[in-house]
Parts: structure tokens; C-alpha cells; sequence
């Protein structure tokens, strides 16, 4: 897989069968390289450049990790992300259940606060028409 997409990276369009039949022979190696590039596809290192699915471009993504070491990096990579996500759901679980008893106590804030403001809104405005009566009622 890293010789096949080093070649994408270098040609940036590469046939896939023509790149096969220059390095494997025979039939099983066709498979083989067909197999390897539907695998680069899925991974979205490389993308098809045609609708046959025979020319393929490198992508952005395959491009960082080409420069970054190639495909063996990116599936150490992968894999050390992969493993991090295993161990932590209990502490997921335990951060999702504070982050709701947070949620429920700002909500409650909001709810209070809300009700104090607006009644020291409205003392205010009863103040301000209050005062407007007495300018008026003084002429």
C-alpha cells in the first residue's frame, strides 16, 4: 500500500493497471493492486480520477501522511487513536453525567435570574412612567 500511494504522490495521476503491470505480474497481481487501492479509497488517502475507477489522484489527507511518514505512520496513528477511545468510557460516562448536572443547574440559574430581571424591569418602568406623571402633572 505505501509503494502504491508513494507512486500516487509522486505522479499525482497514476493508472492502476498500468502501475500494476509494471511492478506485479500476472493475474493475482492485479487483484492484488485493485484490492490495495479500493483499501487507499476507503482510508481517503486517494480518490478515483475517472467514473472506470482506473486513474487515481492523492488527496489532501494522503499528502500530510506521505509527508508524514507514509501509510505505516497513519495506521500507527489510527490505531493509537483508536485504542485511547476504548479505555476512557467510563470517564465518557462520567463527564457526560456531570456535564448534565451542570446543564441542569445553569438551567435553573437562567430560570431565576431571569425572573428577578425581569421584575427589576418592570419596578423600573413603573418608576419611569411615575416620574413622566409627575413632570407632566407639574405644569
Amino acid at each position: 500500500m505505501d509503494i502504491l500511494l508513494n507512486a500516487v504522490y509522486k505522479n499525482g495521476i497514476l493508472n492502476t493497471y498500468d502501475f500494476c503491470a509494471e511492478y506485479w505480474n500476472a493475474d493475482k497481481g492485479f487483484r492484488e493492486c485493485k484490492t490495495l487501492s479500493v483499501e487507499l479509497v476507503e482510508e481517503k488517502l486517494v480518490r478515483y480520477n475517472d467514473t472506470q475507477k482506473t486513474e487515481l489522484s492523492i488527496t489532501n489527507f494522503g499528502r500530510y501522511w506521505v509527508v508524514h511518514g507514509g501509510f505505516l505512520i497513519y495506521l500507527k496513528e489510527s490505531e493509537k487513536k483508536i485504542k485511547s477511545g476504548r479505555g476512557s468510557d467510563k470517564y465518557n460516562g462520567e463527564l457526560k453525567e456531570e456535564l448534565k448536572e451542570a446543564r441542569l443547574k445553569f438551567t435553573h440559574y437562567r430560570i431565576v435570574t431571569y425572573w428577578w430581571s425581569f421584575a427589576l424591569t418592570l419596578i423600573s418602568f413603573l418608576l419611569s412612567l411615575l416620574n413622566l406623571y409627575l413632570i407632566l402633572s407639574r405644569k
